[in-house]
Parts: C-alpha cells; structure tokens; sequence
C-alpha cells in the first residue's frame, strides 16, 4: 500500500497515511480532506549523465568493472 499525504482542510494539519486506494478515496469523499502532492520522485533519465545522479559507491563499482572488463569494454565512468 502506498502513503499519501493529507492536508486537514478546518485545522491545516498535514499527516502522511499507509493506506490502500480505496481507504484515501474514502478519505477525500468526506470532504474534511485534501491530498497533497509533495514528492519529488529522483528520477534517472538517459538524455542526461545518468551516473552522475547515482552514489558514489556505484561509480566506484563500475570503475572496478571498467579496469577488469579489458579491451573492447563500453563502460563509461
């Protein structure tokens, strides 16, 4: 099940919820309640440097691999 966030709509409290769709469908038809968008997924693209978005303990892994691979490898660090 996911976890929404809600905005009371009388008091301004924000709680963030574990519940199932039906549940937060629930919760908004009773019009005490709006939901909040807040999340900013971190997402990787291709169109960009993709490894520059990853920890540095994945570059190190693909370093490894890159001087391991020998020639011929497309690894790009």
């Amino acid at each position: 099940m996911p976890t929404y966030t809600f905005r009371n709509k009388e008091t301004g409290e924000v709680t963030e919820e574990f519940c199932s769709i039906s549940q937060r469908q629930e919760k908004l038809d009773s019009g005490k309640y709006e939901q909040i968008i807040n999340a900013k997924p971190d997402i990787i693209s291709m169109r960009g440097d993709a490894i520059s978005k990853t920890s540095g303990d994945y570059r190190d892994l693909l370093r490894k691999i890159k001087k391991g691979a020998g020639r011929g490898n497309t690894i790009n660090v």
